[in-house]
């Protein structure tokens, strides 16, 4: 496989950069349509890591975390992408690639989002003042996380689903392969 050079490398990534903030800002100010733009935004970083360009993703993903910090009107819009959608895809894909067991795969990142959706839970508490007490959930906590269990795998499948036809269609008329 051939590797990117460093300028398409770059364009990719800015042109990336513009798409994930523009689903960020469409996210922030839509009233309908959040999940799907929080998903867009999530899949737009995988372009580079199909390149195998972790760094260049990862740069994209730090970027685009901090101007949607500084240009988007709400910046609680852009706390699902910085705290799990943006990186999730980088170690997807990295993840995908070392470890040939799917069952081991899809539990490593169940466990990948837990983890993360913990992190940015003790966030809201911390920096929010958010009082996680207060909240009257519909349902027992053991069922909430097993919804979040399931949400957590659709969202991987659907992931999955995104990359098979960015790889099939749209890649080789970035990206053409000799």
């Amino acid at each position: 496989m051939r590797r990117l050079s460093i300028a398409k490398t770059i364009t990719l990534g800015a042109m990336c950069a513009a798409l994930v903030l523009l689903c960020l800002y469409a996210a922030a100010v839509l009233p309908t349509g959040r999940i799907a733009a929080y998903f867009l935004s999530s899949v737009l970083v995988y372009v580079l890591c199909a390149e195998s360009a972790y760094i260049g993703a990862l740069a994209v993903y730090i970027t685009t975390s901090l101007l949607a910090l500084i240009l988007i009107p709400d910046r609680a819009a852009a706390v699902p992408y910085i705290v799990l959608l943006g990186h999730f895809g980088i170690f997807k894909t990295w993840f995908d690639s070392v470890m040939p067991d799917k069952v081991v795969q899809s539990a490593v990142k169940v466990l990948y989002c837990d983890v993360f959706f913990i992190l940015g839970v003790f966030a809201a508490i911390k920096l929010l003042g958010l009082d996680i007490a207060s909240i009257a959930l519909p349902v027992p906590v053991w069922a909430v996380v097993l919804i979040l269990q399931a949400v957590f795998f659709a969202y991987d499948k659907l992931y999955w689903l995104c990359q098979r036809f960015y790889d099939e269609r749209i890649r080789p008329s970035i990206s053409p392969r000799r």
